[in-house]
């Protein structure tokens, strides 16, 4: 039995996911197809446009065996730990043969080599990344100078591509992980996954910021030929969510603690907290307090990620807990026939919980990291169904 995994976000799943879903079992040569699937948040810090579990059941439809979901505190980080945080849980599942990425280059053995320089240049790496910051340029430039010092110009332009840093964090993650899966590549063709004008475009593929962009725009129409007849229907018939949707039930929560409560939240950082006060307090809207906090310092990303954590009081000590102790577990969102083997394999070989189901005896049965953790997505879950007005809990009522 071959196993391969995928990890994505799948928000919302459209040809070009199609594609690489083929495309990976065509290279794997693979039995059965795993997904790792960012819930209610995703790791640029946006809501989900959809619910998680109707994200999940059309990636069933469409040919994926097993739906997990990657952690909250997870999903909703950085590079390096989103792709930490689905590795260890692929690894630790104890049946995934491989992993397939999309990325920008078609030269795995180049994602290697950096991949060795990031392990043993780590430390020295974020100390020039923190000495270059002292002199109050942007985060990407002070990255790029620090990296300059290890890396070639080639191999500092490949890892300026957005999916080749995953890519890299994925395969970084293997090796510290000392993982047996074994990693393949998908090249990302710039006429499928590119940023393209809808109209413009002649093809079947276009990427999924484009597609949440025409669904706020009300264009749906024009998306049929983009995306399954699965996504389409999720559209049609459900309410899209979006982060200016967020702006209250943030401002809620900022407003209703102090700032020791935000000094412990995780990426609130060189006194942020009272950025954060004094903005809420000057904004009208979601991205205008966004742009408001942000600086060249840091990202408009890890300002957003930054305001979910407040939101879901994920702490500093939470999450580094997390990080340390490997924390993982296997929430199923979804399951196809042939995933039910995958399960009772699971189940049998896997080194954490695996939770298909949740009630009290599940509770009680499975270790107080996993509980702990878990709650965060249970959270984020109640969070989006209230922000979409729908029944909230949704985590003990699915049925795989």
């Amino acid at each position: 039995m071959k196993v391969t995994g995928i990890i994505a976000e799948y928000n919302p799943m459209h040809n070009g996911h199609i594609y690489h879903l083929n495309k990976s079992k065509e290279i794997t040569n693979c039995d059965f197809c795993i997904a790792i699937m960012s819930g209610s948040f995703t790791q640029n810090g946006n809501i989900a446009i959809y619910d998680k579990f109707q994200r999940a059941q059309i990636a069933i439809k469409s040919g994926i065996d097993l739906v997990i979901e990657l952690p909250t505190i997870y999903a909703n980080s950085s590079a390096d730990s989103f792709a930490f945080g689905a590795i260890n849980i692929l690894n630790k599942l104890n049946i995934v043969d491989s992993i397939c990425f999309g990325s920008e280059c078609d030269n795995i053995s180049l994602l290697n080599a950096v991949s060795d320089i990031f392990i043993q240049k780590d430390k020295e790496i974020w100390e020039e990344i923190n000495k270059h910051l002292k002199d109050g340029i942007s985060f990407a430039t002070a990255r790029t100078n620090a990296l300059s010092k290890y890396l070639s110009n080639d191999q500092i332009y490949v890892i300026s591509k957005p999916n080749n840093i995953l890519g890299l964090q994925y395969i970084k993650n293997l090796k510290l992980l000392n993982s047996n899966i074994e990693p393949y590549l998908i090249k990302r063709e710039s006429s499928d996954f590119n940023e393209i004008l809808l109209n413009n475009n002649d093809n079947n593929f276009t990427s999924a910021t484009s597609i949440r962009n025409s669904i706020k725009d009300n264009k749906i129409d024009i998306l049929k030929k983009y995306i399954p007849t699965g996504t389409y229907n999720l559209i049609k018939n459900n309410k899209a969510t979006f982060n200016d949707d967020l702006f209250n039930i943030i401002k809620y929560k900022i407003v209703s603690n102090n700032l020791d409560y935000l000094q412990s939240i995780y990426e609130v950082t060189e006194g942020l907290e009272n950025k954060i006060v004094k903005e809420i307090n000057n904004s009208l809207n979601y991205e205008e307090f966004t742009k408001n906090i942000k600086s060249k310092r840091y990202q408009l990303s890890k300002i957003k990620r930054m305001l979910i954590n407040v939101l879901l009081n994920i702490t500093k000590q939470d999450f580094n807990y997390a990080i340390k102790n490997k924390v993982g577990y296997a929430h199923i969102l979804a399951c196809s026939e042939n995933g039910k083997l995958l399960l009772s394999e699971i189940a049998k070989k896997s080194d954490i919980d695996l939770i298909t189901s949740l009630n009290n005896k599940v509770l009680n049965n499975i270790s107080e990291d996993t509980k702990k953790y878990l709650k965060y997505d249970i959270l984020a879950s109640n969070v989006h169904s209230i922000i979409t007005n729908s029944n909230i809990q949704k985590d003990y009522t699915n049925r795989l």
